[in-house]
């Protein structure tokens, strides 16, 4: 009986924070580059920082490196406003990103969304 209410509490405690809408955390900073000012159109997203044993560490992430695509989504040529939502997961879910090293092969990876460390 202890094992199956210990499993119960465990599987209450994970549904509420999926159904609260925890923010999932990559581990990653980017920097932009935007074309205009009241409706900025994106030119490029860079990485910008990588924190070690984060999402985006573990898939071999690189300060450097380019965000090409967001979902299938292309960067360049979208609005900042239209791309954003696309980056915000919950925790547990996944976010599928195309990038591009600074030696311009591109590679695909899907980050699932952590729980903030802080």
């Amino acid at each position: 009986m202890r094992k199956l209410l210990v499993g119960f509490l465990v599987i209450a405690v994970w549904t509420q924070a999926v159904c609260a809408g925890e923010k999932g955390w990559f581990g990653f900073g980017a920097d932009i580059k935007v074309d205009g000012i009241l409706s900025p159109t994106l030119v490029w997203v860079k990485i910008s920082k990588v924190e070690p044993g984060s999402p985006a560490a573990e898939k071999g992430i690189v300060v450097g490196d380019e965000i090409v695509q967001v979902e299938n989504t292309d960067v360049p040529g979208h609005k900042a406003r239209e791309l954003k939502p696309m980056m915000q997961k919950q925790v547990g879910e996944t976010l599928h990103l195309r990038l591009k090293h600074a030696s311009g092969e591109t590679y695909a990876v899907g980050l699932v969304a952590a729980k903030s460390p802080k």
